[in-house]
């Protein structure tokens, strides 16, 4: 290998380390990939069947992994308040569907502590409805990605849902 040719590789390889540091670092939802410290006022979590903590960068994501048979082993799930942004387990949240409030993957099932503040941010942000996170099921979360609620449904909506 003569001098032109090794510089040529040092300068490939000095490019490769430098733009590998380019791109997004962080833990990755586990469900739609997004980089999860980039929404940390939205982020979630549980402990997978295994014992390792899993990271979603919105309820919206830990409750759609949750709910699938990948993730129906996942227990201690716990989510980021919206008005405290402190850790909760789920148990100790309701959840808002169909605010004005988007998150990261668009309309959001925002978390709020207590019934007195779920039904003031309900009033605040023109949401639909107060859900226990037992009520959230695959098919709740269908309606919330897709805007459509039972009472704002038509049956053409209903059938675009499935």
């Amino acid at each position: 290998m003569n001098s032109k040719q090794l510089l040529k590789f040092l300068m490939l390889g000095a490019a490769v380390w430098l733009l590998a540091g380019c791109g997004p670092t962080g833990d990755r939802c586990r469900k739609c990939g997004m980089v999860v410290d980039d929404h940390p006022r939205w982020v979630a979590g549980l402990i997978d069947e295994r014992g390792v903590e899993e990271r979603f960068c919105s309820p919206r994501c830990m409750f759609a992994h949750w709910r699938s048979p990948a993730g129906a082993a996942g227990k201690d799930a716990w989510v980021t308040e919206y008005y405290t942004q402190q850790r909760l387990p789920v148990p100790e949240v309701y959840f808002v569907m169909g605010s004005d409030v988007m998150g990261p993957m668009g309309r959001a099932l925002v978390p709020v502590a207590g019934q007195a503040a779920a039904e003031g941010f309900l009033q605040d942000h023109r949401g639909t409805r107060i859900l226990s996170p037992e009520e959230i099921t695959a098919e709740l979360l269908r309606e919330v990605a897709s805007g459509v609620t039972p009472d704002s449904a038509t049956p053409t909506d209903i059938e675009d849902l499935h």
